[in-house]
């Protein structure tokens, strides 16, 4: 894909690391941000498909957890790669953010330099299938086929 295809949603209640991540990652992606899980699973049911979450676990309305536990159960979103970007580095938090497969878990303050790499590393890793990202009856249709198969 050439840069600028990939979208990158943000999920932090914080402007500033908001800002921060945005400016940061906005010379090649393509970036959408909220301040709170609530937005953001609206935007995402208004048929919106990132190809990354970027998730703060402490954000108001529907919490991160919520908001992770809500798209890892759904059939149409569990496959979205989602990094963890939280001050919270407790070993229940941990856990719980690996038994729902999160690609990766940083802890606040953060390095960019890092997290550019790890979201290389990841779209590096993920067929992307633009054709199918545009279309949510194919997406829907694939995904089904996906699990039917498993």
């Amino acid at each position: 894909m050439k840069n600028g295809e990939q979208t990158i949603l943000i999920i932090d209640d914080q402007a500033s690391i908001r800002f921060l991540l945005g400016s940061f990652l906005k010379n090649k992606y393509r970036v959408i941000g909220f301040e709170d899980g609530f937005s953001a699973m609206q935007w995402l049911v208004n048929a919106n498909f990132p190809d990354l979450i970027l998730l703060d676990l402490d954000v108001p309305r529907l919490s991160g957890r919520d908001f992770l536990a809500q798209i890892k159960k759904s059939g149409y979103f569990q496959d979205i790669p989602v990094i963890i970007i939280s001050g919270d580095h407790s070993p229940e938090t941990i856990d719980f953010c690996n038994r729902m497969g999160v690609a990766a878990y940083l802890t606040k303050p953060f390095n960019p330099v890092n997290l550019n790499e790890i979201v290389k590393d990841i779209f590096d890793a993920t067929p992307q299938e633009p054709e199918i990202k545009k279309d949510p009856i194919k997406l829907l249709t694939k995904l089904t086929t996906r699990r039917l198969r498993k």
